[in-house]
C-alpha cells in the first residue's frame, strides 16, 4: 500500500520561476492493479511518480509505502525500501549498455542480497523467458532495439519480486506493435501487483488501467476506477487489413492472378517482368516507394477486417510470480567487495575506447610532474649534515673564550666534562697518490674533526679495523666524501672509501698516520688516540698562522714541536745540554747556541712566560724548530686558541644534555655545535629553502588540477551510468567503489610508469654535484610521492561522483548535458 499525505513539491523555490509541480497531494494507492496517472505535460505526472518511487524528494507532507516513511529519511534507508519493494520500469529504458541482459537482470538480484548463483540463474532466465528475451540473455544491451530494451527492463523491475512498479512512460518510444506487447505484459503483471503507469495515451489508459487519476497544475481533479467496458481500438502501424481497404480488383488472365488493393483512387502504371525465377517491378510513379513483403518484412498483410483488441488479449500473458520469491529474506546488500570492485575496475579500463586510453597518458605526466614537485620540497627541506656539518655531532663549543691556561686545566677536571680540545678541533693532512706517474705530483686535502678512537666499537667499523697504534686512524665516510669527488683521486684508482685503507696521510713535523678503517657515522671525524690530538694541532695551527703546509716534512719556519714528537720522527739528535723536560723549557737548533745562549730566557713567550734554552740538537734538514716539552706545547695550543671543544660526559643524548645545561649554569657561553651549526645553515638558506618550496607546491597544485580536469572530462560521459545505477537501487557506497576501482586500475596502469621513470631521473639528478640540494629522492621520498599520486587521483577522481551523487536519482536522470 502506498499513501502519500499533503505532499507538496516546488521546482526553483523562493524564484521568480517557481513551479508548484505537486499541490497538496493526499492518496492512497492499495492492493493489485494497474493504476494509471493522465494529464497534459507539465502537470507533475512524471514528477509525482518520481516522489512515490523514492527517486524525487518532497517539500512538504508524508510518503508511506507498507507504512515505512520515506520521507525526510537518511538516503541509505530510503534506498534500502525502495529497493525491496519497488520496480522501476522507464521511457528510457535506463539499461547499463556495457553489460549483457543477463547481467542488467541480475545486478538488481545481488542488490538483494542474493548470492546463490544457481538461484540468480533461474529467476533472471524465467523473467527473460515471459517477456520474449531469453535468447538475447548474453546480448549486450546497446544492441538492442527499443523494444527489446523495454522487455529487458520490465524483466528486470518483476525478477526482484517488489510489492510496487512503478512505469514511467514505457511506450513512449516505441512503435505500436511494441507498444501493445509491453502493455499486455505491464497488465498481467497488474493482476498480482500494484503497477503505477505514467502515459500520455489516454486510449491506453482506458483499455488497461483499473485505476485512473487525473492532473492538472499539480493537483488530481479525478480519481475514478474504470471499469473496461469497450475494446481497444489500437492498430498497429504496419499491420494492413486488406478488407479494409476500399478498391481491391482482381487480375486473372492466362494463368496470371493479380490483386490490386488501394486506399484511394489511384493511378499507377506498373510493368512487371518474371524471368529466370526473378520479379521484376517498374513503375512510372517515382515518388511511391517499393517494399518486398516477405517473412523478414516489418508490414504484415492480413486478409480480413480489423477487430479491436478484447481484455481476452493480454490474458493470454502467464507470469507465475511465486517463482520470483527469494529463498532468504532480502537484504539491501553492497554489490561490490574491494576484490570485485578492482577487478571491475582494470576490466573496465582495458575496455576504453582508443581515445579515452589515450587520455590517459596525462596521468602519466601527471605522476611525473608531482614526482618532481615532491623530491623538489624535499630536497629543500631535507638538510643532510654533510652539508653543514663540521665537527663531531656530540660536540659543545666555548665560543670567544676568556680562560687562561689555569682555568683550562681546571676545566678539564670538570665531571660534565670527558676531554677538551683548543680551537675548533679541525685537523688538514695530505695524501699523496704515488701509485701511478701520472698522478705521483697530485695529492688530497684531509679534513675533519679530532675525535677519541676509544670511543669506538668493532660495531661502528665499517671497512677496516680498529687502531691499535698511536699512529693508526680511523676516518669516517664523509671526510673522505671531497677526494673521492676530486679527479686525482680518481685517477688513481680510488672510487670509494674502503679503498683508503692502508694508506697514510701526512702532516708537517709529525709521523705519517695509516688509515686503518672507515666508519658511517654521517659526520666528519678523524678518529685518532687522544694523546695525540695537541701534537696535530699544533702543527695545523702553525699552518693556519702562516709556517709550511702540511705534508712539507722538511721546510723551514718559526715551528715549535714537542719532545714527544720530535723523539718519533727520529730526524733530530741530541747535541749538548738536555731535552725539555720542564714547562717553558727550549732546546734550540745548534746553529743557534749564539742567538740563544744555554739557560738563557729566549723572546719566544708561550702563556706570557719566555722560553729557556736548555739544551741544543742537530737537525739534517737545519729546520729553525724549537721543541719543548709536551706541557709548554698544550699550554701554546690552548693560548693560540679562541674556542674550545668540549666532549661532554654520558653515554644517551640526555645525559650530554643535561651535562650541557650543567655547564651553562656554572657560566660558561657554551653550546651544540651541531645546533648552532644547523641554525647558521637554515638562517642562510631560508629565502632558497620558501623559494623551493613554493616551486614544488605550484607544481603539485598544477598537476592535481591536471588529474581533475582529466577525470571531469571522462566523468562527464559516466552521469547516465550514475544516474541508471541509483535509479535502480545501488547503494552510493557502491558507486563510490565503481569509480575508486577504476580510478586505482588508471593509477596503477597510466601513473605508475610515470612515478617509475621520474623517480628514476631525480635519482640520477641527484648524483649532479651541480644540482646538491635541489632535489632529493629517497624510499620515504618516493613513498609520499606515490601516496599524492594515489591519494589525489582518487580524492579529485571522486569529487564529481560526489557532487553528483549528493544529487537525487531524478535530478542526474533529467540531466540534459549529457548523454
Amino acid at each position: 500500500m502506498i499513501r502519500l499525505e499533503g505532499i507538496n513539491k516546488y521546482f526553483n523555490r523562493y524564484k521568480k520561476n517557481q513551479i508548484h509541480v505537486i499541490n497538496n497531494t493526499t492518496l492512497t494507492l492499495e492492493g493489485a492493479g494497474l493504476v494509471a496517472l493522465l494529464g497534459p505535460s507539465g502537470c507533475g505526472k512524471t514528477t509525482l511518480l518520481n516522489v512515490i518511487g523514492g527517486l524525487d524528494t518532497v517539500n512538504g507532507g508524508q510518503i508511506y509505502l507498507d507504512d515505512e516513511r520515506i520521507t525526510k529519511r537518511a538516503t541509505f534507508k530510503k534506498d534500502a525500501i525502495r529497493n525491496l519493494k519497488v520496480g522501476y520500469i522507464f521511457q528510457n529504458y535506463n539499461l547499463i549498455d556495457n553489460m549483457t541482459v543477463f547481467d542488467n537482470i541480475a545486478l538488481v538480484l545481488k542488490m538483494q542480497g542474493m548470492k546463490d548463483e544457481k538461484e540468480i540463474k533461474d529467476k533472471v532466465h524465467y523473467a527473460l523467458e515471459m517477456v520474449g528475451m531469453y535468447r538475447y540473455r548474453n546480448r549486450f544491451a546497446d544492441m538492442l532495439s527499443g523494444g527489446e530494451r523495454q522487455r529487458v527492463g520490465i524483466a528486470r523491475a518483476i525478477v526482484k519480486n517488489p510489492q510496487i512498479i512503478i512505469a514511467d512512460e514505457p511506450t513512449g518510444n516505441l512503435d505500436s506493435k511494441n507498444t501493445l506487447d509491453v502493455m499486455n505484459i505491464i497488465k498481467t503483471i497488474a493482476e498480482k501487483k500494484l503497477v503505477i503507469l505514467v502515459t500520455h495515451e489516454e486510449r491506453l489508459a482506458n483499455f488497461y488501467a483499473s485505476r485512473i487519476i487525473r492532473l492538472e497544475d499539480g493537483k488530481i481533479i479525478s480519481d475514478e476506477i474504470n471499469e473496461h467496458g469497450n475494446d481497444l481500438d489500437y492498430r498497429i502501424d504496419n499491420d494492413i487489413y486488406l478488407k479494409d481497404l476500399p478498391n481491391h480488383k482482381v487480375i486473372e488472365e492466362n494463368g496470371y492472378k493479380l490483386n490490386i488493393y488501394d486506399a484511394g483512387d489511384s493511378n499507377i502504371t506498373l510493368n512487371i517482368v518474371i524471368k529466370n525465377g526473378n520479379i521484376y517491378l517498374q513503375t512510372d510513379d517515382y515518388l511511391s516507394r517499393l517494399e518486398i513483403v516477405d517473412e523478414n518484412s516489418t508490414v504484415d498483410l492480413i486478409d480480413a477486417h480489423y477487430e479491436g483488441i478484447g481484455q481476452d488479449e493480454y490474458l493470454k500473458q502467464g507470469f507465475d510470480m511465486s517463482k520470483f520469491e527469494p529463498n532468504k529474506p532480502p537484504k539491501h546488500s553492497s554489490i561490490l567487495n574491494s576484490f570485485s570492485m578492482i577487478k571491475a575496475g582494470f576490466t573496465k579500463v582495458m575496455n576504453y575506447s582508443i581515445l579515452k586510453k589515450l587520455l590517459l597518458f596525462g596521468f602519466c605526466i601527471s605522476a611525473m610532474f608531482i614526482v618532481y614537485g615532491v623530491s623538489s620540497i624535499a630536497g629543500a627541506l631535507n638538510v643532510p649534515d654533510e652539508r653543514f656539518i663540521t665537527a663531531n655531532k656530540d660536540y659543545l663549543i666555548i665560543k670567544d673564550k676568556t680562560l687562561d691556561v689555569d682555568e683550562y686545566l681546571q676545566l678539564e677536571s670538570n665531571p660534565d666534562v670527558q676531554y677538551l680540545i683548543p680551537g675548533n678541533g679541525q685537523a688538514n693532512f695530505k695524501i699523496n697518490y704515488t701509485d701511478f706517474l701520472q698522478t705521483s705530483i697530485s695529492n688530497d686535502s684531509i679534513s675533519g674533526s679530532l675525535t677519541d678512537s676509544a670511543a669506538l666499537t668493532e660495531k661502528d667499523i665499517k671497512a677496516g679495523s680498529l687502531p691499535t697504534t698511536p699512529y693508526e686512524i680511523v676516518l669516517d665516510e664523509l671526510v673522505l666524501k671531497k677526494a673521492l669527488k676530486n679527479g686525482s683521486a680518481k685517477e688513481a684508482g680510488f672510487f670509494k672509501a674502503s679503498e683508503f685503507i692502508g694508506r697514510e696521510i701526512k702532516m708537517h713535523n709529525l709521523p705519517n698516520f695509516k688509515i686503518v678503517g672507515i666508519t658511517d657515522k654521517h659526520a666528519p671525524n678523524i678518529y685518532m688516540d687522544r694523546a695525540q690530538f695537541i701534537n696535530v694541532l699544533s702543527q695545523t695551527t702553525e699552518q693556519e698562522d702562516g709556517g709550511a703546509m702540511p705534508g712539507d716534512e722538511h721546510t723551514g719556519g718559526n715551528d715549535i714541536v714537542s719532545t714527544a714528537i720530535a723523539e718519533s720522527k727520529g730526524e733530530i739528535s741530541w747535541k749538548s745540554g738536555k731535552w725539555p723536560e720542564n714547562p717553558y723549557e727550549v732546546s734550540v737548533n745548534y746553529n743557534k747556541r749564539e742567538a740563544y745562549p744555554l739557560n738563557k730566557e729566549i723572546p719566544t713567550k708561550i702563556n706570557g712566560v719566555k722560553l729557556k734554552t736548555v739544551g741544543y740538537f742537530t737537525d739534517p734538514y737545519d729546520r729553525d724548530i724549537k721543541v719543548v716539552s709536551p706541557e709548554t706545547m698544550k699550554y701554546n695550543v690552548i693560548k693560540k686558541a679562541s674556542d674550545i671543544i668540549v666532549m661532554p660526559k654520558g653515554g644517551t643524548a640526555a645525559e650530554k644534555k643535561a651535562n650541557l645545561s650543567n655547564l651553562k649554569d656554572q657560566g660558561y657561553n657554551i653550546y651544540s655545535l651541531y645546533d648552532k651549526s644547523r641554525a647558521d645553515y637554515d638562517r642562510q638558506n631560508k629565502d632558497n629553502v620558501k623559494t623551493a618550496v613554493i616551486m614544488g607546491c605550484v607544481i603539485l597544485i598544477i598537476s592535481l588540477i591536471e588529474i581533475y580536469l582529466i577525470i571531469r572530462a571522462s566523468f562527464l560521459s559516466r552521469i547516465k551510468e550514475i544516474g541508471v545505477y541509483r535509479a535502480i537501487g545501488v547503494k552510493r557506497l557502491d558507486i563510490y567503489r565503481m569509480f575508486l576501482g577504476e580510478i586505482f586500475a588508471i593509477t596503477s596502469m597510466a601513473a605508475i610508469p610515470g612515478f617509475a621513470f621520474m623517480t628514476y631521473i631525480v635519482i640520477q639528478l641527484t648524483k649532479i654535484q651541480q644540482l646538491e640540494g635541489t632535489l632529493y629522492m629517497s624510499p620515504i621520498v618516493g613513498l609520499i610521492a606515490l601516496g599524492i599520486i594515489y591519494a589525489g587521483n582518487i580524492i579529485f577522481g571522486l569529487m564529481p561522483v560526489w557532487s553528483v551523487l549528493r544529487k537525487t536519482p531524478a535530478a542526474i536522470l533529467s540531466r540534459t548535458d549529457v548523454d
